[in-house]
């Protein structure tokens, strides 16, 4: 909810680009899935402010597709009521409520013209010459079905949410105390002197049953099988029978003509470009260039380097200035032109490189071509092989006769577990994955499931059998569960004379004397940093390391289990607070972002408190369980 209030609070630009992406879904003509799903009712209002079902299927429908949209992935309603999505879109519906109630009460306005500012100098809505163009403006309204008034009204709205909780977040005051603890604790860092001891497998006792049969009960989850599901499945597209379809010479040839363009390069140069605030300044260059001078001389000499004057592999298109594009691609190859008045900019050019324009023809491009145009066809080919499984499916046809007599893939999958994994712990490959294993999880043997769609595909599974997750026998798992066993106390002898070694140096033992004793080599580390991992130091090693005071010693265990440190804190740096650094700063300002999160979670909550809410609960309620059984 903050995030969105956060977001809100942004630039135009990234603002106006999520509301038409948003918008823009309508435009696609993605399928509403809530349609006829709530009734226009008043779900909640706030003061004078009525929130009906129909504005949070709205929105709800708008975030999981802009989701969607995003991610790759459909996020189901059961799945958007199990992660709380629906309750955060409530929530933040009638905090922008109580914000618009509490700007009534404060009679806070903004004027038009102030929002009808802000539009004009809106780049999105600006042409070539960094003016306000109203015709742009009104296409790309109109492209995402809006009108102006419309537009205009939600921005100002916007804008006026903007201005309160602004102020709420900006009342965070950041202690300068807070700061240099923060910035202390970061920084510090610390010097090390450590040796390490690992134990073998010689110093445990050969485990008993009786020790085995205490781990493999102690830890069951160890040794418990998933439960595993066999699954048929058969898939169609386009690349499963391309292959098949024959073409004409004259449709190949019909399909070339088509997509002819899409096999032409257009003419590619590298362009060398001098600019000058005024002619007679161009002029002086080009009598210099005229005169012999290297093209590189004189940029040097104007302050410009190779960098900041090439524009490499560009199409005529790619020049902005009109003028200057047709002049670069008047020239030939290695020629310099003549002072050029463009409409931005006065320039001297260089045609340092040119690559010709290519149309490929049709003999070079047949075989790419042949595949594209079967895998056109086989698109259309798709729904009619949809339409041949279904009424197969109907008649109860076996999924391996069906897929025979359409001459698509079938395939069966023994045993596989919701992670997509075999017994023997191998990954499964199959088509559309996640979805399928996430389905046939969800469905059971005997039940007919309807095909999963994908872009111009479908895919059809069912499941033939369910293993029940169980815990296997021991004499199963003897292997595993001795190997879990002499782990387990390989770690506790490791700890055992670890601390053993500590608590002897707390009777004056140096750490040298500990490292003879062990026969380890004592090693050194400098600056070390409390959360930077490295490879002297891990996390755990870090840990302990910070942990412990200055002048003593500490352990920690390593992550091969079997392997312990000795740890001696040599030394502790503590920076000095340099308060102006920019480091500091950045700080600051993370601290202060933090705080005023908090400042506005605060203010919201207050608000809303005093705020007159009412929240029609059958409805919400009938809504939530409506949702969760879609």
């Amino acid at each position: 909810m903050l995030e969105t209030f956060r977001n809100a609070a942004k630039g135009w630009l990234a603002k106006v680009f999520m509301a038409l992406l948003i918008l823009s879904f309508a435009a696609w003509g993605i399928t509403d899935v809530f349609t006829g799903m709530f009734s226009a009712q008043d779900l909640a209002t706030v003061g004078k402010t009525r929130i009906s079902s129909e504005q949070f299927r709205r929105e709800l429908n708008n975030d999981l597709q802009r989701l969607a949209q995003t991610t790759g992935t459909a996020l189901s309603l059961e799945d958007a009521r199990r992660l709380g999505v629906d309750q955060q879109i409530f929530d933040r519906i009638i905090d922008n409520a109580v914000l618009d109630d509490r700007a009534r009460q404060l009679k806070l306005t903004i004027s038009d013209k102030a929002i009808v500012d802000e539009v004009a100098m809106n780049p999105m809505f600006q042409n070539g010459a960094k003016q306000f163009d109203p015709a742009r403006f009104r296409t790309l309204l109109q492209q995402n079905g809006l009108d102006e008034a419309t537009f205009l009204a939600t921005e100002k709205q916007n804008r006026l949410r903007r201005t309160m909780t602004d102020i709420a977040a900006a009342e965070a005051t950041l202690p300068r105390t807070l700061t240099e603890a923060m910035m202390r604790y970061r920084d510090e860092t610390r010097d090390a002197r450590y040796f390490s001891f690992t134990v073998g497998e010689a110093d445990v006792p050969a485990p008993t049953d009786a020790d085995l049969k205490k781990q493999y009960d102690a830890t069951p989850a160890a040794y418990t099988a998933p439960e595993y599901r066999s699954i048929a499945v058969i898939k169609v597209e386009p690349s499963d029978v391309a292959d098949k379809l024959a073409l004409s010479e004259e449709e190949i040839t019909a399909g070339y003509e088509k997509f002819k363009t899409d096999y032409f390069t257009p003419e590619k140069r590298t362009i060398l470009q001098l600019s000058f605030p005024d002619m007679a300044k161009a002029e002086e260059a080009k009598r210099r260039l005229d005169g012999g001078e290297d093209f590189l001389k004189v940029a040097a000499d104007l302050g410009a380097k190779e960098t900041d004057i090439t524009f490499a592999d560009r199409t005529k298109a790619d020049f902005l200035d009109g003028k200057i594009a047709e002049a670069a691609f008047g020239l030939s190859e290695g020629a310099v032109s003549a002072p050029v008045q463009g409409d931005l900019t006065i320039a001297i050019l260089k045609a340092a490189k040119v690559a010709p324009e290519n149309q490929k023809t049709l003999a070079d491009v047949r075989e790419e071509l042949t595949k594209r145009l079967q895998l056109e066809r086989a698109k259309d080919e798709i729904q009619s092989i949809y339409d041949a499984v279904e009424d197969a499916r109907a008649q109860q046809t076996k999924f391996e006769d069906i897929a025979a007599k359409a001459g698509i893939p079938f395939t069966l999958v023994p045993a596989i577990s919701a992670a997509g994994v075999a017994r023997d712990g191998t990954d499964i490959s199959i088509p559309m994955k996640q979805e399928v294993v996430k389905a046939a999880f969800a469905s059971d043997v005997g039940v007919e499931n309807d095909a999963i769609s994908g872009t111009d595909s479908y895919l059809w599974y069912e499941v033939r059998e369910v293993v029940p997750s169980a815990l296997k026998p021991l004499e199963e798992v003897k292997e595993q569960v001795t190997k879990d066993f002499v782990a387990t106390k390989l770690r506790d002898l490791a700890t055992e004379r670890a601390k053993a070694m500590v608590a002897k140096a707390g009777a004056s033992t140096k750490l040298d004397t500990l490292a003879t004793e062990a026969s380890a080599e004592i090693k050194s580390a400098t600056g070390v940093k409390r959360n930077d991992v490295s490879e002297a130091f891990d996390g755990m090693a870090a840990l302990a390391l910070f942990a412990a005071p200055a002048n003593s010693l500490t352990w920690s265990l390593e992550g091969d289990g079997k392997t312990a440190r000795i740890i001696e804190v040599s030394k502790v740096n503590t920076p000095a607070f340099a308060a102006a650094s920019n480091d500091t700063k950045a700080m600051a300002d993370e601290l202060k972002l933090g705080l005023g999160d908090d400042a506005l979670a605060v203010y919201l909550r207050a608000a809303r408190t005093h705020a007159d809410v009412t929240v029609n609960q059958e409805l919400w309620q009938n809504i939530r369980g409506a949702a969760a059984q879609q």
